[in-house]
């Protein structure tokens, strides 16, 4: 049994998407409009669950080394842990942040692919990604928690890390920018070789693009299908130049913090907008020669028999790649 909640984050109207799963009702989701501490809270009250927090990604610092290694015997987990302990210790001197948890992928064994790193020898190359929480984030958990290290019930870890890690597995390019278009700001995640290159954020949100509709007198036609508006001249026209101002400030914040030059994939609500993301193509297009992906689900992905949003997709992503042999027992 367990809650996930993932953070939406907002700095005006701060909204968790929470994912029950349990024995009686198998997978239940509803929305919190709490902040991070009331939800702590919250989640503190039911210790017989796991509790799972997907956090803002601007919450957390990352690290990154890669690893030339020889050994003429079997790696060990000690061995492994050895090598850990030596990479955090570079890190701990650049950062202020408290460690959460390591991960090793990329990893080769005289060339050829390899899963696990433990029981391996030889010429080996991987790589050691380490992931720290900013301290506000730690005293939160701790206030409630005590040191939330010891507790075993309560995993915290990035929204969008195992999503880079899914389209690791299922697309061929290895840089990429995510862009999370939510209510009240944008936030964009630039991904290079499968790793966080930088991440930047700006009030530039749906709100803001429901703002342009109501100045432009327009309001009504953001409920309108595709086809309406196309049977409408008049209302088209001012559809489409609302959308390409808002498009064209989106791209060019973009490019002034160099986060273009890749395919974007698009988490939001507004990729129902049909309008909108043609638009949005059309003008990143104009900048270079990369295209817009609207990111919602994959045939890769178990729905769980409910009808989804665009914004689940890091916690659908999480469920398939860590939880769904547990929610396939409880349906059973």
């Amino acid at each position: 049994m367990f809650y996930l909640w993932q953070e939406n984050f907002d700095p005006k109207y701060p909204k968790f998407r929470v994912l029950k799963a349990q024995k009686e009702f198998w997978i239940q989701h509803y929305l919190l409009y709490e902040n991070l501490a009331t939800i702590i809270d919250n989640s503190s009250k039911y210790p017989k669950y796991e509790h799972i927090f997907l956090l803002d990604d601007q919450r957390f610092s990352f690290f990154s080394f890669d690893v030339e290694y020889y050994s003429e015997q079997a790696l060990t987990l000690q061995d492994v842990q050895n090598i850990i302990n030596n990479k955090i210790d570079l890190a701990d001197r650049e950062c202020k942040e408290v460690f959460l948890f390591s991960h090793i992928d990329t990893i080769r064994n005289n060339e050829q692919e390899r899963n696990f790193l433990i029981g391996e020898k030889g010429e080996l190359s991987f790589r050691v990604i380490l992931v720290y929480l900013n301290r506000k984030s730690c005293l939160e958990f701790n206030d409630k928690y005590g040191n939330f290290h010891n507790q075993k019930n309560l995993t915290i870890i990035p929204e969008s890390f195992q999503t880079i890690s899914f389209l690791k597995k299922n697309i061929q390019s290895e840089k990429f920018l995510l862009l999370y278009i939510r209510d009240s700001h944008c936030k964009g995640i630039e991904v290079e070789k499968w790793f966080y290159e930088q991440i930047e954020s700006i009030n530039l949100g749906v709100n803001a693009l429901m703002q342009m509709y109501k100045d432009n007198g327009i309001s009504k036609y953001r409920y309108k299908n595709y086809e309406e508006i196309e049977n409408n001249p008049f209302a088209k026209n001012l559809v489409v130049q609302t959308l390409e101002f808002y498009a064209q400030m989106l791209c060019r914040w973009i490019e002034e913090e160099n986060l273009g030059g890749k395919n974007i994939f698009v988490i939001s609500p507004i990729m129902k907008n049909a309008h909108f993301m043609e638009i949005f193509n059309k003008e990143y297009s104009k900048l270079n020669n990369n295209y817009i992906v609207p990111f919602h689900f994959s045939e890769k992905l178990e729905l769980f028999g409910k009808q989804r949003e665009p914004e689940d997709i890091d916690a659908l992503i999480y469920i398939n790649q860590v939880k769904k042999k547990e929610i396939e027992l409880f349906k059973k």
